[in-house]
């Protein structure tokens, strides 16, 4: 009788102290939407070699090591890719001897500037006959000079207009074919000039391929995991290093109720349970939060009586700060 008088006593008070809570605000829900837990939490970054693959030839850092943003963490065997880049930068000076020979091909006139002299003494030369011409003829017409010595010159001067007719075509002809190769060895040296640049292409991609072969830090932050060894291969793509971020941060759910508390770039002030001391943050994003972090589902609709938002806070870390670490924001001591 007397454990069931106390049983119905418990009861009571427990009811009692239930409806006092609810009362002055203090019952679980309200308590569960004013103070706001989350873990601290830091990045994680896989790192590994973009597009390249091969031996592992040295590892620069260790795990738990501190790294600053394009240290180098790893490096594979180059020598193939040296290689390939000395074999394309001997096919461009190769080409550049091409390029040039076939310039010097089209700057040749000497051909040209020969027959012009010859042109120009054939011209003499008729000049010379033309006045021998008149000049007997002169005399023939005078009876000073017989008609074998008119005959004589007068052979002397079409002979002397054959020769510069001819060498007047042949001089036309020289020029005709030094523009054709002027044409055609301009044609040349384009084609040449793109083979070339499509070596120095060539040579920027194995050029890239090496520096790609070289793996730096992204950013500051802590190696945590280092994969291979060295004298191993790992492919491209493969994670071969993780790095924790420096950043440090946390997310809180918040009802529309709430969220008017808090914007981007403005301070949120933490409480770490792990060391009962307050931290500092600033607020990065707001964005809505999934479906399942609503509240209050309505069965009749499908929808959330009560959105929620999801709120990020970037905390400075400190050596004392940990990821994992417990933080409590009370929404009741934050200011509009």
């Amino acid at each position: 009788m007397k454990r069931l008088i106390s049983f119905i006593l418990l009861i009571v008070f427990l009811g009692a102290g239930g409806i006092f809570m609810t009362m002055e605000g203090k019952d679980a829900v309200t308590m569960a939407s004013i103070k706001k837990s989350s873990l601290l939490t830091a990045d994680n970054s896989n790192l590994s070699f973009q597009g390249v693959g091969g031996k592992v030839t040295a590892i620069m850092v260790t795990e738990e090591q501190q790294i600053k943003l394009g240290e180098v963490l790893i490096t594979l065997d180059p020598t193939d890719l040296d290689l390939q880049i000395t074999k394309v930068k001997t096919e461009i000076q190769q080409q550049d001897v091409k390029i040039k020979q076939t310039k010097a091909q089209v700057t040749r006139t000497e051909d040209l500037e020969r027959q012009m002299l010859v042109v120009e003494a054939s011209q003499q030369t008729l000049n010379l006959a033309q006045t021998n011409y008149d000049r007997t003829k002169a005399l023939y017409d005078a009876g000073a000079v017989a008609l074998t010595n008119l005959d004589t010159v007068s052979y002397q001067l079409d002979t002397a207009k054959n020769v510069l007719s001819q060498q007047q075509a042949l001089a036309k002809k020289i020029e005709a074919q030094i523009s054709t190769d002027i044409q055609n060895n301009a044609y040349n040296i384009e084609a040449l000039q793109k083979q070339k640049e499509a070596m120095q292409v060539q040579l920027q991609s194995l050029e890239v391929q090496k520096q790609r072969m070289i793996l730096k830090a992204p950013s500051d932050g802590k190696v945590t995991r280092i994969i291979p060894k060295i004298g191993e291969n790992t492919a491209s793509g493969a994670p071969v290093v993780t790095i924790e971020s420096d950043q440090l941060y946390y997310t809180i759910y918040v009802d529309e109720t709430q969220i008017t508390k808090y914007k981007v770039d403005e301070s949120v002030t933490g409480q770490i349970a792990a060391l009962n001391k307050k931290v500092e943050g600033k607020v990065r994003y707001i964005t809505s939060a999934p479906q399942y972090a609503s509240m209050r589902m309505s069965r009749d609709k499908g929808q959330s009586d009560v959105s929620s938002f999801l709120v990020r806070i970037d905390v400075q870390r400190t050596p004392e700060l940990l990821p994992g670490m417990i933080v409590e924001v009370n929404t009741s001591e934050t200011t509009n």
